[in-house]
């Protein structure tokens, strides 16, 4: 089943064009970048056949010039998430990270050396990047 149009896979996410999606699921806002803080936020990912959960993490840091898709610094604290993965395993990348009931960012990177930290990118970012790609390939359309 197709249910889209691949367009571009860089440093800051896959995008592309839905031809169908689930209705079912509710809509988040995006976050700008300046509202996201410190302090208490979800990932959204799947770990197991049961789907996907939302699990509590922290962001400790938040830095907006960061161009590394580093802009925010997470760590885990979910206990059930960290028994039974560790923290942030292989697989996690693009979990989407939800603060006060937006969309902040998604992960892109975990520590070597602490797999309960990891570096995620603004959605904001992902967002930005998306309107360029629609723009560019209606150009690329139109010619």
């Amino acid at each position: 089943m197709k249910t889209g149009r691949l367009i571009k896979n860089c440093d800051c996410g896959i995008y592309g064009f839905y031809e169908e999606y689930d209705k079912e699921n509710p809509l988040v806002l995006v976050a700008n970048k300046q509202d996201v803080k410190t302090g208490n936020a979800k990932i959204l990912t799947t770990i197991d056949n049961n789907g996907a959960k939302y699990y509590d993490c922290v962001i400790e840091r938040v830095d907006l010039n960061d161009k590394n898709q580093k802009n925010l610094l997470i760590k885990i604290t979910d206990e059930s998430l960290i028994e039974k993965t560790g923290g942030i395993v292989q697989g996690m990348s693009g979990s989407p990270v939800l603060q006060d009931g937006k969309l902040v960012g998604a992960l892109t990177n975990v520590f070597v050396n602490d797999a309960t930290k990891g570096y995620a990118i603004f959605a904001d970012t992902m967002l930005e990047t998306s309107q360029s790609v629609a723009e560019n390939n209606k150009l690329k359309d139109a010619s």
